[in-house]
């Protein structure tokens, strides 16, 4: 097989993975890294004489880890493009408390990340009414899509938590995430644990994704 030839297999196939929509699985954003750091290390072995796949491997390594950190920026600026909209929209029906932590880069990956740690979403919280769960009220479809918008669009797996007065409240809340879905979702990236409210007046929707993707 020419090098030239063989290049074009690899990006193929390194194509092939973004497309398969492996940045929305929970391994996403370390992948995308990688598959980019493949086309990268492909391209630069096939002009320098060397061999594409081999360059391809060397890529993947130093891309993958890369990948996983910007995904988890990516991630916040999700969450706060979604806090920011149930605000203006819904800010009379929701509120919404949004917290990060500082996630700590491996001392051997800080300078293909350029730093030593980087900020990552902790958990989302979104409290709405108790009296509106129960009479379904229309205003809460919003802050509920857009939840479902943001677990969606995610590179992390998440665990949703939703605190409320029965089983019945809650399937009507869960559902109203998923129409947020953007996209296909598989059951396991987002996962619903129902929580009985036993006193208070607010349901709460607690998002938290997982420490690893």
């Amino acid at each position: 097989m020419s090098r030239a030839r063989a290049v074009s297999t690899v990006l193929l196939a390194c194509t092939g993975l973004l497309l398969s929509g492996c940045q929305n699985s929970p391994l996403g954003s370390t992948a995308v890294g990688g598959v980019l750091g493949c086309i990268g290390g492909a391209a630069i072995a096939a002009g320098t004489g060397g061999h594409p796949g081999t360059g391809c491997a060397i890529g993947a390594a130093l891309g993958a880890p890369t990948g996983y950190y910007v995904g988890r920026q990516k991630d916040l600026e999700s969450a706060r493009q979604a806090k920011a909209a149930i605000e203006r929209q819904s800010g009379d029906v929701a509120v919404v408390q949004l917290k990060t932590r500082q996630e700590a880069v491996p001392a051997d990956k800080r300078n293909d990340v350029g730093a030593a740690s980087v900020e990552s979403v902790d958990s989302m919280q979104v409290n709405v009414p108790q009296t509106l769960v129960k009479k379904r009220d229309q205003r809460l479809k919003q802050p509920l899509s857009q939840v479902g918008n943001y677990v969606s669009s995610a590179s992390s797996k998440a665990n949703i938590v939703v605190t409320t007065r029965s089983k019945s409240d809650f399937n009507y809340i869960v559902t109203n995430i998923k129409k947020g879905y953007t996209g296909k979702v598989s059951p396991d990236k987002v996962t619903y644990e129902y929580r009985e409210l036993t006193r208070g007046t607010q349901s709460a929707i607690q998002v938290m994704p997982s420490a690893q993707a």
